[in-house]
């Protein structure tokens, strides 16, 4: 249901002319479309098999990955504020979820996938804009 839907409003948006289509080179959809797979996937799974609470700290830990994922392959520096926000979040939902954490190794194995698919997803389209790749409105 969510998939057309989502599928429904794009052809209503496009048809408005809200929305403008996109050219992503084959080779960069392909790669989108299996992190985003394994990502839609893996959090499901691990929603499945373990606690919310889990889940929760699961989907918080692609920040971190993302950071990571920056600074090594990138070089990106992060300030002493960004990282400092970063903690207080992480604080804050471990603090919130601390006594809703029940985990197990299938759990954690599909968390672990869907977080480093979903961080990867995001590098690599977020490298692409950075770099000149394409974007949601043609260039000018």
């Amino acid at each position: 249901m969510h998939f057309a839907t989502t599928t429904l409003m794009t052809i209503i948006l496009k048809m408005l002319g809200v929305v403008q289509p996109s050219h992503i080179p084959l080779r960069e959809l392909l790669k989108f479309v299996v992190f985003a797979n394994f990502s839609i996937v893996g959090m499901n799974i691990s929603l499945m098999w373990n606690s919310v609470g889990f889940y929760q700290i699961a989907k918080l830990s692609m920040i971190l990955v993302s950071c990571l994922l920056e600074v090594v392959l990138d070089k990106i520096r992060y300030s002493r504020e960004t990282k400092l926000s970063i903690g207080v979040i992480l604080l804050g939902v471990g603090f919130c979820t601390i006594t809703d954490v029940s985990v197990n190794a299938r759990g954690f194995i599909a968390a672990f996938i869907a977080v480093w698919s979903t961080s990867m997803q995001q590098y690599v389209r977020s490298r692409e804009l950075r770099h000149g790749g394409s974007s949601q409105h043609p260039r000018r």
